[in-house]
């Protein structure tokens, strides 16, 4: 069976970045977002013809649920994709209590989406049982990982390095559900000898971090560098130039996302340091594949002790290093990923 796949989207992504500065920029991002978007989604999901299938994420958290009543009428079929899960994303992150109104509306929203869509995908096990649990059971449900492009790393499989000091990268979004302060009290006394640690990330959270941690950068600006995101090429060779990641997510936040950004950090054969809680989807996948370590938010000690030891670690960490590139490649692809996708398609098409 083929599909014939086409992309509903309101901004494109160098004007999403561009759109992120200044405040009218930000309001009319925000106004494609929670406006413009949707309206144009209900409006193709009206029109559709039942064959049809769209997959709504949850970016805004009320798109599953309002391209869901829309297929009412058309009779299309719409599958909800959980990126992250609300109310929950906004308790754990942004210090939002369960009772406030806009809270109160978001887990009406997703309610509405799991039971009204004609299938539910999570990104994790545990966010599926975790949503199940407060939001009820969808009519079908998938465990799909979000997995990632493998291509720019195929030929890049781990091997030994020669270089003296181990490179830990911090790549990507920091929001408000990843952890800051662990690192920031693990390094703030200096990065530990023979270790180098890369902050290319952007976010609030890595505003945080950044401002934390600016007194060791100066003492040390060759062992603790600090950037904003990278460019596709630069990206690339950090990648492939890092030994480990550094993924973080803040307490309870383990049920409520997955970090997008371990998956292609295992594709560029990075072991993946872990700080997060052990009852989360990271911490499962860390251990599944023994591509890493899982360091609890808060334990500083601990992550300073782990992170002074990797220079006596290599061979264990060249080791991870190929775990992680394997299981990447194996089972996290985009054509790995995609056949998930496949069945589910051929699933609601038979019904």
């Amino acid at each position: 069976m083929g599909f014939d796949a086409r992309l509903h989207h309101e901004v494109e992504l160098a004007d999403y970045w561009r759109f992120k500065s200044g405040l009218l920029a930000s309001l009319r991002l925000r106004w494609a977002m929670y406006v413009g978007y949707p309206r144009r989604l209900r409006g193709a999901v009206l029109a559709a013809r039942k064959e049809e299938l769209f997959v709504a994420t949850t970016n805004p958290f009320f798109l599953p649920a309002l391209a869901a009543r829309a297929a009412r009428r058309s009779g299309a079929k719409v599958v909800n994709l959980v990126y992250d899960l609300y109310p929950d994303a906004l308790v754990f992150g942004g210090g939002m209590s369960s009772g406030h109104p806009v809270a109160r509306l978001a887990a009406a929203a997703t309610r509405s989406a799991i039971a009204g869509c004609d299938a539910t995908v999570y990104l994790g096990e545990r966010l599926r049982r975790h949503a199940e649990e407060r939001y009820g059971s969808a009519p079908r449900t998938a465990v799909i990982p979000v997995g990632t492009d493998v291509s720019p790393f195929k030929e890049f499989s781990p091997e030994p390095r020669e270089r003296a000091a181990i490179r830990c990268l911090y790549s990507g979004h920091m929001g408000r559900l990843h952890d800051w302060r662990t690192l920031a009290g693990a390094v703030a006394g200096g990065v530990p000898v023979g270790i180098e640690i890369e902050l290319a990330s952007d976010g609030p959270a890595s505003r945080e971090l950044c401002r934390a941690l600016m007194p060791v950068a100066g003492r040390d600006p060759m062992r603790l560098t600090m950037s904003g995101t990278l460019g596709d090429g630069e990206w690339r060779k950090a990648m492939t130039l890092a030994d480990v990641a550094l993924v973080t997510m803040r307490p309870g936040a383990g049920k409520v996302v997955m970090p997008s950004k371990t998956f292609s950090a295992m594709a560029a054969g990075q072991a993946v340091l872990a700080v997060c809680q052990r009852e989360s989807d990271l911490a499962d996948l860390v251990a599944r594949h023994d591509c890493g370590w899982i360091v609890e938010p808060g334990d500083t000690a601990g992550l300073r002790a782990l992170l002074a030891a990797l220079p006596r670690m290599r061979p264990e960490i060249l080791r991870k290093r190929q775990n992680s590139w394997k299981a990447a490649h194996a089972h996290y692809s985009m054509e790995a990923v995609g056949v998930l996708w496949r069945d589910l398609f051929e699933s609601l098409h038979e019904r």
